[in-house]
């Protein structure tokens, strides 16, 4: 957005703010009505529009809930899909086509084989589906803003690379709600850490707005590369020359995993968040790849956009703790519920 633009909509920020405020405000005193489902509901969400790494967040947990013998299933909204039909997926092989579900429901479905991942704008109806299909939790994507329904463990993820959104609603920064919406927070994930400890800007910034919450560090790994022939080591593209294009709401993030990989990124070409790919733009990066002898890569969310794009890498990570211990997820659970 230009300044002048910027300017002229400055007056929009407080008021969206306040919006937000009485709206959040309405929930807590009971003017509009929350339900709880009969399972545990763990939800993962953000104060900032896009690039927190939910989705790896969401699968990493389903995981950790497989392992320990339950049965879960992901409660999403399926955003940027086309249509608003409800829907139940469930992968690896899924027939829906990608616009009716969403990329990242897809990539989920994909990723977490015999999990239903239900696609519904009303979380409680949707909750209510995944109790009736036998689901003893529901992980609930991207979840922070929608108050209707209640959880039993509410985690707000930041991103170390851009924790607080500019500390500003838009357009003058890319909060989704005003920071003091950090204190509904039962534990905060501060994902994509770069190093071994959490960052103590970050740390002494989150003590001030919500004393005493949890705090544990993320790091985003290269796992695997997927390419024509299978699974590869990561360690290919050291030293390779690749083409990077995506459309996320924080592209430079995957860059620099690229470079961290050893790649040497020549171009990037960077799409809107949730962009579905015209048969001309995946032909261009096609031509663009192949005329000069680069390496095609995108991420696992954009590929389930993709088919027949010669030589195409696709870059799954994953989601580990700095500790190495998803033990706060079971910590909290086990409490009673209220």
């Amino acid at each position: 957005m230009n300044p002048a633009a910027r300017f002229l909509l400055r007056p929009v920020s407080p008021l969206y703010g306040a919006l937000l405020r009485t709206r959040c405000a309405a929930y807590r005193h009971g003017i509009r009505r929350s339900f709880r489902l009969d399972v545990p509901v763990i939800s993962v969400g953000n104060l900032t529009h896009g690039g927190t790494g939910k989705t790896p967040v969401v699968e990493a947990i389903v995981r950790v809930l497989i392992r320990g013998g339950r049965s879960p299933a992901v409660l999403t909204r399926g955003y940027g899909r086309r249509g608003g039909e409800a829907l139940v997926i469930v992968g690896p092989e899924v027939k829906v086509p990608v616009e009716m579900s969403g990329d990242e429901a897809m990539e989920l479905a994909r990723r977490l084989p015999g999990v239903p991942i239900i696609i519904d704008h009303d979380r409680v109806r949707g909750g209510h589906r995944a109790q009736a299909l036998g689901a003893d939790c529901v992980v609930l994507d991207d979840g922070y803003q929608h108050l209707r329904l209640r959880r039993d463990l509410n985690l707000l993820l930041i991103d170390a690379g851009d924790p607080f959104g500019a500390e500003a609603l838009p357009p003058l920064g890319r909060l989704r709600e005003p920071l003091s919406g950090i204190r509904r927070a039962d534990q905060i994930l501060v994902t994509k850490i770069r190093g071994e400890k959490i960052p103590p800007g970050i740390l002494g910034r989150i003590d001030e707005l919500h004393p005493g919450c949890p705090v544990h560090g993320l790091r985003m790994e290269a796992w695997r590369l997927r390419g024509p022939e299978g699974f590869e080591d990561v360690s290919v593209l050291k030293g390779r020359e690749v083409l990077a294009f995506a459309g996320l709401g924080r592209p430079a993030a995957f860059s620099t995993m690229l470079r961290d990989l050893g790649a040497r990124v020549m171009e990037e070409c960077f799409f809107p968040d949730h962009h579905f790919y015209t048969p001309g733009e995946i032909h261009e990066l096609e031509e663009k790849a192949r005329a000069r002898a680069w390496i095609p890569v995108t991420t696992a969310k954009d590929a389930v956009k993709i088919s027949n794009m010669a030589a195409l890498r696709v870059l799954e990570v994953r989601m580990m703790p700095l500790s190495g211990d998803w033990s706060f997820i079971w910590d909290h659970l086990s409490e009673k519920r209220e």
